[in-house]
This record gives C-alpha cells, sequence and structure tokens, in this order.
C-alpha cells in the first residue's frame, strides 16, 4: 500500500527536473542577450566619443644609403596617434675605433633616456671587429637619436618604419569596455543566483568573457609598450669588414622578447581566470565524491532506512 505514494512521488519529481532542465538551457540563452543588450548600451556613448581619435593604418619605410645624403626627418605622431618605429643603421666607422664606437652608442642611448637592449661582436682574426648594438629610446626621442648617429660614422644604410595602429587600439578599448561590462553584469547575476545550475551556468559565461579580457589587455600593454619606446639597431664594422647592405629579414631578438613577454601574461591571466571559474565545480564534484564515499562505507544505514 505504500508504493503507491512513493511511485507518484518519484513522478513528479522527474517532470520537475524535466521542466527545470528546459530552462536552463533557455535561460543561458537569455543570460547572454541580456548581457549583450547591457553592454551595448553602456559603452555605445564612449565609443562615439573616441570614434574621432581613430587613425588609419600606415606603413612608412624610409632608406637612405652612402653618405652626404639629406636626411628626411620621420613624421611626428599627433596627439592620439600610435606608431611603433622601429629601424636599422649600417655605420663604418674608423679603423681601430670599434669599442669607442660601440661605447658611443650606447651612452647615446643613455642620454636620451633610452636602455640596450641586445649586442652581438664578432672579433674574429679573419677581419676587423664588428657588430650590433639594440636599443630603445622613448618615441619623442627617435629622431634626436638617428641624428646622433652621424657623429660616430658615415652612414652606409638606413632603413626606418612606421606602422601607425591607431585604429587597432582604439578598437581594442572599444572591445575592452564592452567585455568588462558584461563581466559586470554576469557578476551580479552571480550574486543572485539560487541553484547550482545557474551558477554555473553564470561561471561558464564569465570564464570565456575574462579569458577574452585577458587577451585585449595583453595587445594593449604591447601597443602601448611598443609605441611609448621605438627601436634602433645599429650595425658597426670598420673598413675592410663586410657591410651589411640590407636589414635582417628576420624577426629581432628585441622584437622576439617582446612577443615572448606578452605571450607569457597572457598565459599566465588564462590561468588564472580558468581556476577561478573551475573552482566552484571542483567543490561541488568534491561533495559529490565524500557522499559517495559515505555511502559506500555505511551500506547498513540505508538498508534499514528502506526497510
Amino acid at each position: 500500500m505504500n508504493r503507491l505514494p512513493v511511485a507518484w512521488l518519484c513522478l513528479v519529481l522527474v517532470l520537475a527536473a524535466g521542466c527545470s532542465g528546459g530552462g536552463s538551457s533557455g535561460g543561458s540563452a537569455a543570460l547572454e542577450e541580456q548581457a549583450a543588450g547591457g553592454a551595448e548600451a553602456g559603452v555605445a556613448e564612449e565609443d562615439r566619443a573616441q570614434d574621432s581619435a581613430a587613425g588609419s593604418a600606415a606603413d612608412e619605410v624610409a632608406e637612405i644609403s652612402g653618405s652626404g645624403k639629406v636626411w628626411q626627418a620621420l613624421p611626428v605622431a599627433s596627439t592620439g596617434e600610435r606608431v611603433i618605429k622601429d629601424g636599422t643603421i649600417v655605420l663604418e666607422i674608423g679603423e681601430g675605433t670599434f669599442d669607442t664606437a660601440f661605447a658611443e652608442v650606447v651612452r647615446a642611448s643613455d642620454r636620451l633616456g633610452g636602455t640596450v637592449v641586445a649586442t652581438t661582436t664578432d672579433n674574429s682574426v679573419d677581419g676587423p671587429p664588428a657588430g650590433t648594438v639594440t636599443v630603445r629610446v622613448p618615441a619623442d626621442q627617435y629622431e634626436q637619436l638617428l641624428i646622433s648617429m652621424r657623429d660616430f660614422g658615415i652612414v652606409r644604410n638606413r632603413r626606418i618604419s612606421s606602422e601607425d595602429v591607431s585604429t587597432e587600439y582604439v578598437d581594442l578599448q572599444s572591445r575592452l569596455r564592452q567585455q568588462e561590462a558584461q563581466e559586470r553584469f554576469y557578476l551580479g547575476l552571480l550574486t543572485e543566483a539560487r541553484d547550482v545550475e545557474d551558477a554555473i551556468a553564470i561561471q561558464q559565461q564569465l570564464q570565456g568573457l575574462q579569458s577574452d579580457i585577458e587577451r585585449i589587455k595583453g595587445r594593449l600593454q604591447f601597443i602601448d609598450d611598443r609605441t611609448t619606446f621605438s627601436t634602433l639597431t645599429v650595425e658597426l664594422y670598420e673598413p675592410g669588414g663586410i657591410p651589411v647592405t640590407e636589414p635582417p629579414s628576420g624577426p629581432s631578438l628585441a622584437a622576439a622578447w617582446l612577443q615572448a613577454r606578452e605571450a607569457f601574461v597572457t598565459v599566465i591571466g588564462a590561468l588564472l581566470v580558468t581556476t577561478v571559474a573551475l573552482l566552484p565545480l571542483l567543490l561541488i564534484a568534491a561533495a559529490g565524491w565524500g557522499a559517495w564515499r559515505w555511502s559506500r562505507r555505511h551500506p547498513t544505514t540505508l538498508s534499514v532506512h528502506q526497510e
């Protein structure tokens, strides 16, 4: 006689679970729509204010070979522009002056607030010494550094490139504001979650958002660094040596170091976000595993309740 009410109770629980599952999947889609709508409304006004700051992308290369030719100054970036500048200069220095010229290049960088990021020297017995110095100086001092190089030797080759990343920078800032607005929306929902299923759905949305935010911040930091400081590689050789008529086609050591640092920051940020997002799931799994272990150790207690 007692089995009939138990059967009805089981049926009611199954139906309730089915309704909850359907509502959860629909609720996840609704969460995304609400977050997107709220974020767009929050950043629309800021985006309109930033539109005028976007500049067109450009790549300019200036090359001068030989000495005695007119040096043309690079265009100075106006307020709000983001320009990455890199260059290579090949200097023929006087015989027996390699060490002095090498030190003068380093001192010129120091006087302008720069730093040396890489050096190479070749003192082989087959020829006169040669080497390179790669320095980074504040962007507004880059022209002065280029001009000062004429004091240390004859300019045999000069190649300067500039890349305007203003449009990308403004776009990244807009995307960051939108992603952060969505993150705040989901964090607010998380504090109001009433059950585990809602909390898991919100955590999944947060995980993707926070990963995107870390990537965008990493790229913005990279652009900030490359546009705040400009890079110049100075190649020095004495008469009788082999002049470098073309700059290296592959990435420089300085560029490789900057890319490696950006990738490291991005990976660490993604790991932290993933750990925080999975923490609630790990706690739930640990609780379930503990309950299962407890039931395995106390089978007689369950049997008594069933009788």
